[in-house]
C-alpha cells in the first residue's frame, strides 16, 4: 500500500470516528482527545490532515449530509423510474412525504439546520457545502425534468425550482417542530399532496 493509500485510510479512518461519535452524543461533547482515543491516531496526525479539529468537525458534518443527500436523491429517482402514470408517481411521492415530515425526523431536521447555519460565516465550510448540496440540486432537478418528460408534472416551472422546492418544504418543518402546540401533522401532508397535485402536477 503506497503512503498515500495510507494518509487517506488515515484521514478517512479519522473523519468516520468522528461520524460515529456524532451517531451517539452531541456533538460539543465530541472532543480531540477522544477521538484520538477512538481511532489510536496520534494528534500530530490529526493536524497533518486538518488545520484544527473544527475542520474535522466540519469533515463529519459533510460525511453526514452527503450521505443524506445520497439517500434522497435516490429514493427521488427510484420514483420517477419506476412509477408507470403520473398517479402512481404522486401516490409515491406523497409517502415519501409522510416518512419526511414524520415527527420522529425532527432531529434530522434540526441537524440539517445546524450544518446549513455552520456555513454563514465560515467561507471554508460554506463551499464544501455548498459543492455536496449543489450534487442534490442537481440530482433533483434531473428528476424533476424527467418527470415532467413522462408527463407526471406539468411544464409551467423550472425542474430547478421545484428540486429546491422539495427541499425547502422538508427543512421548513423544523419550525414547527419547535412549538409548544404542533399542528396536526396530516394536515400539513394534505396541503403539500394539494400543492403537488393542483400546482406541480
Amino acid at each position: 500500500m503506497g503512503r498515500g493509500s495510507i494518509d487517506h485510510a488515515t484521514r478517512q479512518r479519522l473523519v468516520d470516528t468522528t461520524v460515529a461519535l456524532m451517531d451517539r452524543m452531541p456533538v460539543e461533547d465530541i472532543k480531540v482527545d477522544l477521538v484520538l482515543k477512538e481511532t489510536g491516531i496520534t494528534r500530530g496526525s490529526l493536524y497533518h490532515f486538518f488545520d484544527d479539529f473544527s475542520e474535522l468537525l466540519e469533515a463529519a458534518y459533510l460525511t453526514r449530509f452527503a450521505r443524506r443527500v445520497e439517500e434522497s436523491a435516490m429514493v427521488i429517482r427510484q420514483i420517477v423510474d419506476e412509477s408507470g402514470d403520473q398517479e402512481e408517481f404522486l401516490a409515491r411521492l406523497e409517502m415519501v412525504t409522510m416518512v419526511t415530515q414524520a415527527r420522529d425526523r425532527e432531529t434530522l431536521r434540526f441537524e440539517r439546520a445546524r450544518i446549513l447555519a455552520k456555513a454563514e460565516n465560515n467561507e471554508r465550510f460554506r463551499a464544501s457545502l455548498g459543492a455536496v448540496q449543489q450534487q442534490l440540486t442537481d440530482a433533483l432537478t434531473d428528476c424533476f425534468a424527467d418527470a415532467q418528460g413522462k408527463g407526471f408534472l406539468n411544464r409551467d416551472f423550472s425542474p430547478r425550482v421545484g428540486a429546491v422546492f422539495i427541499q425547502a418544504y422538508t427543512l421548513g418543518k423544523i419550525i414547527d417542530d419547535v412549538s409548544p402546540d404542533p399542528m396536526n401533522g396530516d394536515d400539513w401532508n394534505g396541503l403539500i399532496t394539494l400543492i403537488a397535485r393542483r400546482a406541480l402536477a
